[in-house]
């Protein structure tokens, strides 16, 4: 048997959500509502549960010691557990600090309910197991992706990595929440480097601007790839 056969044998197990659970550990949730741009935790605070967003959307952020504020990964119903990472990591704090931006209802579930119940279910440890093997392989993919490229092609780049990312069914555009410093940092140039990227790629129509964020549709990311090139 091929390792193709083998993979499609197990191709339905792929999420770690809500919806999967059983009802007898649903049973132990508590559902709250959070506010845009509140926190659902804090870098540093104990591990005390594991949230599982139902609707809305948030961002994982990292604040350094310049006083920057770093907004590095987006979770939102499909791919939405906060404390998961590490919950199997052994590791007491969360990693992260998850802000809302839109609002959020999530359910919280005791930490420790959520470990016995995945540890002694061999089908949510290989669910579990996916999920932290393809974020795995899609970190180390990154590495080096930017090498050759300058920095308009950089910021090309990151939003055509950021629409493939963040656009969902039924929608046919992708604001980008990030600020001018994590798409710095994300892609190892300037902040002015970045600013004067994102106005020629506005000029060019490759994307758009509302409420001072940047859009991209359909039309704007067939651009930006159209205009991706090796420099």
């Amino acid at each position: 048997m091929s390792i193709h056969k083998k993979w499609d044998r197990y191709a339905n197990e792929t999420i770690f959500n809500f919806s999967i659970l059983p009802e007898n550990i649903q049973r132990y949730g508590k559902e709250l509502t959070y506010e845009p741009k509140q926190f659902i935790v804090f870098r540093g605070d104990y591990l005390r549960y594991i949230y599982f967003i139902k609707s809305g959307q948030a961002l994982g952020t990292r604040n350094y010691e310049d006083g920057n504020e770093y907004n590095y990964f987006a979770i939102d119903c499909e791919n939405g557990s906060i404390g998961l990472l590490e919950l199997f990591a052994r590791e007491p704090e969360y990693i992260a600090s998850i802000m809302c931006t839109t609002e959020v209802t999530a359910i919280r579930i005791d930490a420790e309910i959520i470990y016995e119940y995945v540890m002694e279910n061999q089908e949510m440890l290989r669910r579990c197991i996916t999920l932290v093997a393809q974020d795995l392989y899609k970190r180390s993919a990154n590495d080096g992706r930017f090498y050759y490229l300058d920095g308009i092609n950089r910021v090309r780049h990151y939003f055509v990595d950021y629409y493939n990312t963040h656009l969902h069914e039924n929608h046919r555009e992708v604001t980008v929440y990030a600020e001018y410093r994590d798409i710095a940092t994300s892609v190892g140039i300037s902040i002015r480097t970045v600013g004067r990227s994102i106005q020629k790629l506005k000029m060019n129509g490759e994307i758009r601007s509302r409420d001072k964020k940047v859009v991209i549709d359909e039309n704007n990311y067939r651009l930006l790839l159209s205009s991706f090139n090796l420099q």
